[in-house]
């Protein structure tokens, strides 16, 4: 019991020789780091709705391509307007609009260009989206992703 008087004592006598602590310095350290923090959390936010829209792309273009693969008998004139539509749908499912100036498609026999895609050719759908960034400023414009599948008629 002595022994916790003792304690209790040179405790408090620690106390009263301790300076007093100047309030202000946690929120100076705090203003000086909180713009450092706030780039690294919205910069890792752009990384993960940049990664989010590739995503969407690629999804977009394999299901343009699929889509191609499996229709060109109903009709070849109307086969790239449907696949086009296939990839705006993809897209909005997704909540990405995707304009239809950013979808191309191709059919490559061989190693050149043939857009009636006969039986044995390669259709390449290609989708490109320019993502606006919040640090454009330092980046020099929008983002912009390019995502592409290709598939073999049968």
């Amino acid at each position: 019991m002595n022994y916790l008087k003792t304690f209790a004592m040179s405790w408090k006598k620690n106390l009263a020789r301790q300076p007093k602590q100047i309030g202000g310095q946690g929120l100076v350290e705090f203003a000086l780091i909180l713009p450092i923090m706030l780039l690294l959390v919205i910069g890792a936010l752009d990384i993960g709705r940049a990664f989010y829209m590739k995503v969407v792309l690629e999804n977009s273009a394999r299901e343009g391509a699929s889509y191609m693969i499996y229709h060109t008998a109903e009709g070849k004139a109307n086969s790239f307007a449907l696949t086009k539509a296939a990839v705006q749908v993809e897209g909005q499912n997704s909540n990405v609009a995707i304009p239809l100036a950013d979808i191309q498609i191709n059919c490559l026999m061989g190693g050149s260009v043939n857009n009636t895609c006969p039986s044995e050719s390669t259709v390449v759908v290609t989708v490109r989206h320019e993502m606006p960034l919040v640090f454009d400023i330092l980046f020099n414009g929008p983002l912009e992703l390019v995502s592409d599948a290709r598939m073999l008629i049968p």
